[in-house]
């Protein structure tokens, strides 16, 4: 009985060692998956400070794009309306003529003056 007793307190105690053994494993097993995570995590967060730094490039880019893009409109609205014009002028010769004082007679502007003296009457129908 004494020897069954021995027998019990040392595959009792083998059995401590062999569990002791695996949660040492476990834990070292752990700390390796912890350091990949963290690793991972790293790598992670670098990732999307560079996307988060190309997005911003490429929004300030859009916007640059979009102000050339309005000023390069208002470049061709004006050049629109001014052939616009140059073909009305040269559709309509009256607007490419140049103002004169020859006409026919007593349209100058003295004989206009001339004819503001002269008083009008008006005279209802009757």
């Amino acid at each position: 009985m004494g020897k069954g007793k021995s027998i019990d307190i040392e595959l009792t105690e083998e059995d401590l060692r062999m569990k002791l053994q695996r949660l040492r494993q476990e834990i070292q097993e752990t700390r390796e998956r912890r350091m990949e995570v963290e690793f991972a995590t790293t790598v992670a967060r670098a990732t999307n400070a560079a996307l988060d730094a190309e997005l911003a490039a490429k929004m300030t880019k859009c916007v640059v794009i979009d102000e050339e893009t309005a000023a390069v409109r208002k470049k061709r609205d004006a050049f629109k309306i001014t052939m616009m014009l140059q073909k009305s002028c040269g559709k309509y010769s009256f607007f490419s003529q140049k103002a004169t004082n020859s006409g026919p007679e007593c349209t100058g502007p003295k004989f206009v003056e001339e004819e503001l003296e002269e008083e009008i009457v008006y005279k209802p129908p009757t």
